[in-house]
């Protein structure tokens, strides 16, 4: 893990209660964005990916990496999802450059829109930022759900798809979307898309979260729910890429490995398929290895698994939208091969859009520095940083529009 000279913004650290004479001290979320779920508050998941080919080591030794239209310390920040605690740790991602903010269970919730101080607002973060900023959380429903107490709950996918028509599906999730978006999110870390591989959460970190184990009853409920929050202008991410529900394990633990991905194809990648075709849908990489494709390292950090999903297989053409990684700093799939910043670079460099930082310890100016530093010396190819800052830049008639990431 790089240690920066410069200690400009708070470190950020994982479930820690914050003492008020520790300002300075932001703390981390105890759940990574999407991947999770052991307990009743399960982690958010997240992952991005970049279009762009992947410089190798070898030929940025050899050759001086173009100049990226915007400078590399301007880039940097904005590659960056993270997530904050308090008003405090919000305002210095902000004041960093950060342009993509995550809520999770150690949040504050008082910033949101109309719960508190209106000058410790997600609108003043906007208005500070002085452009569009992404809110994003994990509101999946059922065990997964971080507004409850706010704007209702929401029933598991798994019994949506049980016990509701998708006409349904899709009108509670646009209801639900609009409250989301009055509180000020743009961005919902859901629906998970991944297939039914065991009836409880211990199986893999996905049963009831999932909408069931046939790819066709998946994609047509999770279409229904993606209307919907599309329906209120909410963007919804399909996770995790390439299926964790037949995942041997849990990504906040350790090593997972799914089927080869010859086998993924006939089942768990059909529902990214078809839903990655429906505009303003986003997706995020998980940290998942599979044989024929990542067997020696996580889906997140992997350039074959971000060429797979940009290239495309039979029966689909490829998706050029916004890719997300799964949390890079709190879960042992990913820290155990990369500490600290590490993780983020290399996932920057494999092809991620935004790398999301949501739990365990880190520090912002840091990661920043580091992702900086790679820009630099071309270890994250600058036309690629570029790109990805480009796919998270609303389009020019959505900039007045706070309800849109």
């Amino acid at each position: 893990m790089m240690t920066s000279r410069l200690s400009l913004l708070p470190r950020f650290r994982s479930g820690t209660a914050r003492p008020a004479a520790a300002a300075a001290l932001v703390t981390g979320l105890s759940l990574a964005a999407g991947c999770s779920a052991g307990d009743e508050d399960p982690a958010p998941s997240s992952a991005p990916s970049s279009s762009m080919t992947t410089t190798s080591p070898a030929s940025a030794s050899e050759t001086t990496p173009p100049t990226p239209q915007v400078p590399a310390e301007e880039l940097a920040p904005k590659l960056l999802a993270v997530g904050v605690t308090d008003f405090e740790s919000a305002r210095a991602a902000v004041d960093a450059g950060v342009r993509h903010l995550f809520f999770g269970t150690g949040s504050d919730f008082s910033m949101l829109n109309g719960q508190g101080d209106p000058e410790r607002s997600i609108a003043a973060l906007q208005r500070r930022a002085g452009e569009p900023l992404r809110v994003s959380v994990d509101e999946e429903g059922g065990m997964v759900q971080r507004l409850a107490e706010l704007i209702g709950t929401l029933p598991a996918p798994r019994d949506m798809a049980r016990t509701m028509t998708p006409e349904q599906v899709r009108d509670m999730m646009a209801e639900h979307g609009r409250k989301m978006a009055e509180l000020g999110f743009t961005v919902d870390f859901a629906p998970s898309i991944d297939l039914a591989g065991g009836e409880n959460i211990e199986d893999n970190a996905i049963g009831s979260r999932s909408f069931g184990s046939d790819p066709q009853v998946v994609a047509r409920y999770a279409r229904a729910y993606v209307e919907g929050l599309l329906d209120a202008g909410i963007t919804p991410v399909l996770k995790h890429f390439p299926g964790h529900g037949h995942a041997s394990g849990d990504s906040h633990t350790g090593e997972v490995f799914v089927p080869p991905v010859e086998q993924l194809k006939q089942a768990d990648l059909k529902p990214f398929a078809e839903l990655l075709e429906i505009p303003g849908v986003e997706v995020m990489m998980g940290h998942v290895q599979a044989p024929g494709l990542n067997p020696d390292e996580p889906a997140s950090v992997s350039p074959a698994t971000y060429g797979l999903l940009r290239k495309g297989w039979e029966g689909f053409g490829g998706y050029q939208g916004v890719v997300y990684t799964d949390d890079l700093t709190g879960m042992r799939a990913v820290t155990d091969h990369y500490p600290g910043a590490e993780a983020v670079v290399a996932a920057l460099s494999a092809g991620a859009d935004q790398g999301l930082t949501a739990a365990g310890e880190f520090d912002l100016t840091e990661l920043i520095n580091a992702v900086t530093e790679a820009i630099r010396r071309g270890e994250i190819a600058p036309e690629q940083a570029q790109r990805s800052a480009e796919r998270l830049t609303p389009p020019a008639q959505e900039t007045e529009n706070p309800g849109r990431g």
